[in-house]
């Protein structure tokens, strides 16, 4: 950062999420070559810079450092600090890879997601994958490392040659358990979730069978591929006694609705279509079909 624009860094910021913005807009800006995102978790904030041809790209948790600025640590120190944690993890990085290519050491780690199907195409040519509805499950590691900085990678041919694993299905059974295991599912009440961040529900549901819920793991990240844990569907679909519409809003969450007389599909299609435009990023995005879980049988359909 040139010493001219140090200026930049006098702002006073308010909140978390300004505090977030304001350094992915600054490494946006300072590093154009890069792609710089941030990533939103229940727990955490982080801030993903990846170079240009790199495979693995360090996330640097941001709600650590916002709380050091709080307590009276300068952006400009912060920023500084995010520099040196990223030049840290380049210098490591080529070991990282010598960890992950260890099939032994790794494979409990590896973990699925869900992704579009028709918008990665070309991706899905270079990566393991399973064809699921309209969606594929894919696979990734995630990397704890140290001082809240942490890496998620993706699983591709190369790797996957390089473990001798050739049969996709075995790689889905370690990675359906360990996903269960790392990041534990539930269904929850929208209203529970909005107060987890503080909103304030001005009014509760005129009517209880307009009661939506918001299926995600712990992490809120990934999160929408719990509709495929063992027992997480059918035990919430017999708590209330219906048959479920499952509405992928992000590939983060998945947004439940009980299966009533009044709950056209049609009319529910419109209102995930809606929020996929209005309120889901492009890379967020998963689905703007719905499906149907079915208690009893577990069948889940596109309807």
């Amino acid at each position: 950062m040139d010493e001219d624009k140090k200026y930049l860094f006098s702002a006073k910021i308010q909140t978390m999420e300004a505090f977030a913005e304001f350094f992915q807009a600054v490494f946006a800006t300072s590093h154009p070559e890069m792609t710089v995102e941030v990533m939103r978790g229940q727990n955490m904030t982080g801030l993903a810079i990846t170079k240009p041809g790199q495979t693995l790209s360090p996330m640097v948790r941001l709600d650590i450092l916002y709380d050091k600025y709080v307590d009276g640590c300068s952006l400009w120190k912060i920023f500084c600090e995010i520099t040196s944690a990223c030049d840290e993890y380049d210098s490591s990085a080529s070991r990282l890879l010598e960890f992950v290519e260890d099939f032994e050491l790794v494979h409990s780690r590896i973990c699925y997601r869900l992704m579009n199907y028709e918008r990665n195409e070309e991706l899905l040519k270079t990566i393991p994958h399973i064809g699921w509805m309209d969606l594929a499950i894919v696979f990734y590691i995630p990397v704890a490392a140290r001082d809240g900085k942490g890496l998620y990678l993706p699983v591709d041919n190369a790797l996957v040659e390089k473990w001798g694993i050739a049969d996709t299905d075995a790689l889905f059974t370690e990675a359906f358990a360990n996903t269960q295991k790392l990041f534990p599912g539930s269904v929850r009440d929208m209203e529970d979730v909005f107060k987890d961040y503080d909103s304030v529900l001005e009014a509760g549901y005129e009517n209880e069978d307009e009661r939506m819920y918001i299926a995600t793991n712990n992490e809120k990240f990934y999160g929408a591929a719990v509709v495929l844990y063992d027992n997480l569907l059918e035990s919430f679909a017999q708590g209330i006694g219906r048959d479920l519409y499952l509405l992928p809003t992000s590939i983060n969450e998945m947004t439940i609705v009980a299966d009533l007389k009044g709950n056209a599909a049609a009319e529910l299609r419109k209102v995930l279509q809606n929020v996929n435009h209005e309120t889901t990023e492009d890379k967020d995005f998963l689905s703007n079909n719905i499906y149907r879980y079915e208690r009893g049988t577990g069948n889940i359909s596109i309807v």
